[in-house]
């Protein structure tokens, strides 16, 4: 019973976890808030996004951390005290997390070609 608690209450909290980053990092992107309507007198407003965007980004925070968390105890198997397993698999779910965590931050703020500096100047090299 023991295992099981371990891996039930770990997984519960990576996905609570992954949730509320997901909310969070979507939330406060400039995607989010340019279709939401932060441009100027709303410009740019497509609310569409909360019923398309918003469910896929927390239905991948709430099961992409425990997936890995499971997935790295059955690995584990019975091999090593619990401790060590519960460890072990909390560091491979924070490197998955992390990983995910920083793949929607690059999907949700999408690189601008209008704002690439050509050098290291302070001025841009194109005022010249």
């Amino acid at each position: 019973m023991e295992q099981r608690d371990a891996a039930g209450y770990g997984g519960c909290a990576a996905a609570a976890l992954g949730a509320a980053t997901a909310l969070y990092v979507w939330g406060s992107s400039g995607r989010t808030q340019r279709h939401l309507g932060a441009g100027f007198e709303g410009h740019g407003r497509d609310l569409s996004v909360l019923w398309t965007e918003l469910p896929l980004v927390l239905l991948a925070g709430i099961l992409i951390p425990p997936f890995a968390w499971l997935l790295t105890l059955r690995l584990l198997g019975r091999r090593g005290p619990l401790r060590s397993r519960a460890l072990v698999a909390a560091v491979c779910t924070a490197g998955v997390f992390a990983a995910a965590t920083w793949g929607l931050h690059t999907w949700a703020n999408p690189h601008n070609p209008d704002h690439i500096r050509l050098s290291g100047a302070l001025v841009s090299d194109l005022d010249e």
